[in-house]
Formats: structure tokens, sequence, C-alpha cells
């Protein structure tokens, strides 16, 4: 199986690798903005699992001929997976105040991913068959006072992929949305309350993508959570602090 991973170098992409790699033997490919940082993750990945290859892909994120040339060059050869994880977690008081920070963290966790998911989707359109993978968040679920920019950005991620999932429905072409739960990464060190193990977590989104799960919470209890967040009345809602 021929693997791409976009953000490779995430500790969730990572752990999802790992997952991947366990399973047999696969060509993978690390997908990123920094040149050592893939190297770095490749040569450990390489280490840990000989059975499989390893090689990276440079890509400017904010450049839509970064991307589209991106995606040209790796659609040569067949793709038989893409997971698609770029992100960053947004500080909802710094985007309040400092309108160029929103703009570039929307920018990078919305526009961005839509448009990595788009350039792949027509690669495996072309292709009749693969599965697309795109990382979201149950944050994206329902918008809260105290992350509601990074919130929207996963709720544009959530349209665009029932809408891919849809143009893809009588194919051989699958779209996953993953939403994972807040989870230990560098991302998360200051934030209070218990954090998902990052293994844990890819657990589950491995076995969503090759099952070819249209939604995949992760871990697998958000679904109910979520459930619960949205269905709150906006009367009793607007008072809630979490």
């Amino acid at each position: 199986m021929r693997v791409v991973v976009v953000s490779a170098t995430s500790v969730i992409a990572v752990a999802c690798v790992k997952r991947l790699a366990e399973t047999g033997s696969h060509e993978f490919v690390l997908v990123g903005r920094s040149k050592e940082r893939l190297a770095v993750t490749a040569n450990d990945l390489g280490l840990r699992f000989p059975a499989s290859k390893f090689s990276v892909e440079l890509v400017d994120f904010a450049s839509t001929s970064s991307i589209g040339s991106m995606v040209a060059n790796l659609s040569k050869s067949v793709i038989d997976l893409v997971l698609v994880a770029q992100g960053s977690l947004t500080e909802q008081k710094k985007a309040s105040a400092d309108l160029a920070y929103l703009w570039s963290e929307l920018e990078l966790n919305a526009v961005s991913v839509a448009v990595v998911a788009e350039a792949f989707a027509g690669v495996l359109a072309t292709q009749g068959f693969g599965t697309l993978g795109v990382i979201g968040s149950v944050a994206g679920d329902r918008g809260r006072a105290y992350n509601y920019s990074y919130g929207a950005s996963k709720a544009l991620l959530e349209n665009y992929t029932q809408g891919l999932q849809q143009r893809f429905g009588s194919s051989e072409v699958a779209v996953c949305l993953i939403k994972p739960g807040p989870t230990a990464t560098p991302m998360t060190t200051s934030h209070a309350g218990k954090m998902a193990d990052p293994n844990d977590v890819a657990k589950v989104i491995v076995a969503g993508l090759l099952a070819k799960r249209r939604v995949i919470y992760a871990p697998s209890l958000w679904r109910y959570i979520m459930l619960v967040v949205r269905l709150i009345p906006f009367a009793i809602f607007k008072r809630l602090t979490f």
C-alpha cells in the first residue's frame, strides 16, 4: 500500500504511520514544510520499520502552486491512502486581539487543508479508488466561546468532507473525516484536563481508515459526548463555560 501523509511530523500523524507500518510492508511518503524535521522522522521510522519504505516531499501550505506541484509529483504513482493532518491549535484570546494571527490560523487549519484534500480528491477520482482521510476535531461540532476560531476552521472541514463524500458516494473512493478529542501533543501541553494518548488515538484512526468509515471519532467516546453537547438548548448552552 502506498500512503501519503501530509504534515507527517505531527504527533498524531507519526502515531498513525507507526500503527499502519505494524500492519505490513508499505510505502510511505511523508509530506511537510521542514526538510530537517521530515528527514529526522523518516530516518527514525525507517529504523523502526525496515520492511516499509519512507520518502519525503516538501510543500508550502500557503502556496497553491506548491500544493499543486506536490500532488502532481506524487500522483505519478498509485496512491492508496492519503492522510491530511496539518493544523495548529489556535489561541482564542490571541486570535481575538490579533487579526493577522487569526487569518494565518484559519488559512492553515481550514483553507490549506481543504485545498490539499481537493487536490488529492482529484487524483483518487482519476484512479477510481483510494481513501482520503482528513483530520478535523471534535471542536468543529459546536462553536464554543473558548475556542470558536479553531472550532470554526474544523467545522469548515466537516462541511467540505461531506461534499466530497457525496461526490464519491457511488464510487470506490472513500473520504473519512477524523475527529480527535483532546490529545497529548506539544500543542496541548498548557491545557488542563485529561488528554488521550496519541497511540490510542492513532489505533482508532487507522482502524477507521482501513474500514473506510465516514466519520471517525477518536477516542470513540467523543461521538456520544459531542452528541450531548450539540443537543444542549442554546438558552442553557450560553451560560456554560466548557
